[in-house]
């Protein structure tokens, strides 16, 4: 295993250690704010999950994040339909939430996209051997490509070979705090990104319950569950093959470890977000999973870092890392 590869694993499984002060619960949202990264997703209106506590009111929560996503699928079925997804995305995402009287918050995200052929091939495919995990064709492409390529009936419905750098679709969100352990969320995305670098580019909306069932503040364990459905519409990559409804679900788990420190997991569920194919990557449903942890350094500021698998192949990038700094 590479170098870079050692020092990676380190950084996302290995928060720093090092921690003498702060209670074994911190009051950071139970989720990690992530979602599927994968380029052809981007269009639709799936949400952050696992924040079942919105903020009190005057409080506010600044967050910035670093999403960097590598995906490759190569598939092709008997008809002649093919797809290649090969390529590299950097979100940058600048975040702002507020806690209103009554219950409620308000939030803003703006997201700042770099696209292209990357630099992650080589360490993913050194992380694929080292676990003996297949490379699903990685090994016969080129390094550092970027291309997204589909073809259906004899015709090419989507080419996008040449990098990009611009702003996604800006999300507003909403939160009402139901219960003590419940939180009734919302957001509406807008189409400030463009369609033709898969940054987005069309209007959307979501709704959707978190709940966490172990709010419990001398429980070294807490958990999340979500449930809810999202709206996309306009203008769409592969245009009337995209659904416009879809169903979303989520469940995590963490542990504070030491003082400071906490480790979780959590699963990010959405029905298929495409039909009218027989590939895998359109047809079927997706899941990621998210690994990683949290470093509270006080109640105003926390680090976060993971990464991202995909249990079901080909439906969501195979490796995505996740940072984020939080301040309250």
């Amino acid at each position: 295993m590479s170098r870079t590869l050692r020092l990676l694993a380190v950084a996302t499984l290995a928060v720093p250690l090092l921690a003498i002060a702060s209670p074994p619960r911190d009051d950071f949202d139970a989720g990690f704010a992530v979602f599927n990264e994968a380029a052809l997703t981007q269009g639709f209106a799936l949400p952050e999950i696992g924040s079942a506590r919105v903020l009190a009111p005057g409080q506010w929560q600044q967050r910035l994040a670093l999403d960097w996503t590598n995906e490759f699928v190569t598939e092709s079925a008997a008809d002649g339909e093919t797809l290649i997804e090969d390529g590299e995305t950097q979100r940058y995402g600048l975040g702002l939430r507020r806690g209103l009287a009554g219950g409620f918050e308000l939030g803003l995200e703006l997201p700042v996209y770099l696209t292209g052929g990357g630099v992650l091939d080589g360490p993913i495919q050194s992380w694929h051997d080292f676990f003996g995990l297949p490379n699903g064709g990685r090994q016969f492409a080129p390094d550092n490509r970027i291309l997204y390529r589909y073809q259906a009936a004899g015709r090419t419905r989507l080419n996008v070979d040449s990098s990009h750098a611009g702003i996604g679709d800006v999300r507003l969100t909403g939160g009402w705090q139901a219960a003590p352990q419940l939180a009734l969320r919302a957001l509406v995305k807008l189409p400030t990104g463009q369609t033709s670098h898969l940054t987005g580019g069309n209007a959307g909306g979501a709704l959707w319950l978190d709940y966490e069932p172990m709010l419990n503040p001398r429980s070294r364990w807490y958990s999340f569950l979500s449930a809810g459905g999202s709206y996309s519409g306009g203008d769409q990559p592969l245009g009337d093959q995209a659904r416009r409804w879809a169903a979303l679900a989520g469940a995590g788990l963490g542990y504070h470890v030491v003082a400071g420190l906490a480790l979780q997991a959590q699963l990010y569920y959405h029905s298929p977000l495409y039909r009218h194919s027989r590939l895998d990557a359109l047809h079927r449903s997706g899941l990621q999973l998210a690994v990683g942890g949290r470093y509270t350094f006080s109640a105003h500021a926390a680090f976060e870092a993971g990464f991202q698998e995909d249990p079901v192949t080909n439906s969501s990038p195979d490796f995505s890392i996740h940072l984020a700094l939080v301040l309250r």
